[in-house]
């Protein structure tokens, strides 16, 4: 019988669930808390019951073939992959959980992307893909909303839950028989037509996503799925300056080189096409892109920043929240306790207009436990916008003084300067 799982419930023993944050047609993802390591991580279920019992065992081996595929690539743009196991009927993986906003979504924001923007995050899932290939790895699913862009600008690559190993060992497709897997707005003309299926597929959806987030449009659009493949494999391939005329003509050919009908007309290597992105970029790197880049957080709660937000508490319930934070601190849960303040204080006002004794308390106690976590990049930014709302508010002196030498403590622990302080102890 399937198991439910809910909000506290602990799996394979270490891991407590949160709140769920994505949901597809086979599983559901939750935000949870590796308690042995004091982390947050990302647990993507398996729905088993929810597979038709004719593809159960197809879609057990796909989900395993993920963890395996995403733990063998060691690249910063993969989330990390940390476990893999059962509860009850379902199967779960436990991954990294990745921070920022998913890339479908940020073009729906901002309608069409700047050249610059549109190469940075590009050449990054060229770096990906580049890693990927070598290990004998095609994505196969490629598309904005597996994409995730973290507040630093770096761009992530999700779900390696279609990956088809290229080796021969491991050439045995897991589909079933004519069915095409992938997306239909991003798939591959041999991909519609279920044909072999190769590096230069995840290319073609690379150029379908750049055409996107230059236009605001995919490149081809249908009223159904079948007639959007049938538009991959004959319709004409769209120029992008039709719809964007400031695209660089030769970033405008190379997407057009991206979206040939004929794998073997296609770029030879996602590393090819990294350097033919190379001169589109903004500064050569993803500052730029960090820079404009919405987040819609607090600068001190990085880790929940694109998923989907809990129902807000009212400040009622933040005695109740500090509470369970300090009792966690206790157990030396200190990252599992600062989530826990994090998420209270997700979407508190701050600033001078909103300094009640009942806030500063929590955020210094957000602060102190980032601190004890080690965490001191994050503390010490925590302390310094503590010193300055309380300051502007004409709060007390010598608590402002204190989580400005907070802050220069967490500048020396991070070697950044030459000027010590001792932390100050949780009371």
């Amino acid at each position: 019988m399937e198991v439910r799982v809910q909000a506290g419930e602990r799996i394979g023993d270490r891991y407590e669930l949160t709140y769920p944050v994505g949901r597809g047609g086979m599983g559901q993802v939750w935000a949870g808390f590796d308690e042995r390591l004091d982390r947050p991580v990302a647990i993507k279920f398996l729905r088993q019951m929810e597979v038709p019992e004719d593809e159960r065992e197809t879609a057990g081996k796909r989900f395993r073939r993920e963890a395996k595929a995403t733990a063998r690539l060691d690249h910063p743009g993969v989330p990390a992959v940390h476990d893999l196991g059962v509860h009850g009927e379902d199967l779960y993986l436990v991954m990294q959980l990745v921070p920022g906003i998913v890339l479908g979504d940020h073009i729906a924001e901002q309608e069409r992307l700047p050249v610059g923007e549109a190469a940075s995050v590009a050449a990054q899932v060229c770096s990906v893909l580049a890693a990927a290939h070598a290990a004998s790895l095609v994505h196969r699913d490629l598309k904005p909303q597996n994409l995730m862009i973290t507040p630093s600008g770096v761009v992530k690559v999700l779900d390696f839950g279609v990956a088809a190993l290229l080796g021969p060992a491991e050439a045995s497709r897991l589909t079933a028989t004519g069915r095409a897997l992938g997306t239909p707005t991003y798939i591959a003309p041999e991909q519609a037509q279920g044909g072999t299926v190769g590096p230069a597929a995840d290319l073609y959806a690379l150029g379908c996503i750049l055409f996107e987030m230059l236009s605001g449009n995919p490149p081809y659009e249908a009223a159904n799925a079948p007639d959007l493949m049938r538009r991959h494999i004959d319709s004409p391939i769209p120029i992008i300056t039709e719809y964007r005329p400031d695209v660089p003509d030769d970033l405008a050919h190379l997407i057009y080189c991206l979206l040939a009908k004929d794998p073997a007309e296609r770029p030879a290597s996602a590393g090819e096409v990294q350097q033919l992105l190379a001169p589109f970029l903004d500064g050569g790197d993803t500052g730029a892109l960090a820079a404009r880049t919405p987040h819609k957080l607090s600068d001190t709660a990085p880790h929940f920043a694109a998923l989907p937000v809990p129902p807000q508490r009212s400040t009622q319930g933040l005695v109740e929240l500090r509470a369970k934070a300090r009792t966690l601190a206790e157990n030396e849960r200190f990252m599992q306790a600062a989530e826990v303040l994090e998420r209270a204080l997700g979407r508190v006002p701050q600033g001078a207009e909103f300094v009640t004794v009942e806030i500063v308390e929590l955020r210094a106690d957000l602060a102190n436990f980032l601190m004890l976590a080690g965490d001191f990049r994050r503390a010490g930014q925590a302390f310094e916008a503590l010193a300055r709302d309380l300051g502007e508010s004409a709060g007390e002196q010598d608590l402002v003084e204190e989580f400005r030498r907070q802050a220069m403590a967490c500048q020396v622990e991070m070697g950044e300067s030459t000027i010590g302080a001792e932390p100050r102890s949780i009371r």
